[in-house]
């Protein structure tokens, strides 16, 4: 039987998304507001990283 090579784990792939998202704090205060202490950019630009765009990918309907 031949060995089967294994895929390379997505584990540094996680952990890389572990420490980015270790900064990001989301609170709910007394009055039901949601307090934040990051900045809507550096989310947006976390996830084009990280999330594949669905519109751009072939074969959609």
């Amino acid at each position: 039987m031949s060995k089967q090579k294994k895929a390379p784990s997505s584990s540094d792939k996680t952990e890389k998304k572990e420490k980015a998202l270790k900064n990001i704090e989301i609170r709910v205060n007394s009055l039901g507001q949601i307090e934040k202490d990051f900045n809507i950019d550096d989310i947006n630009s976390f996830l084009n990283q990280t999330v594949p765009d669905k519109k751009f990918e072939e074969g959609g309907n």
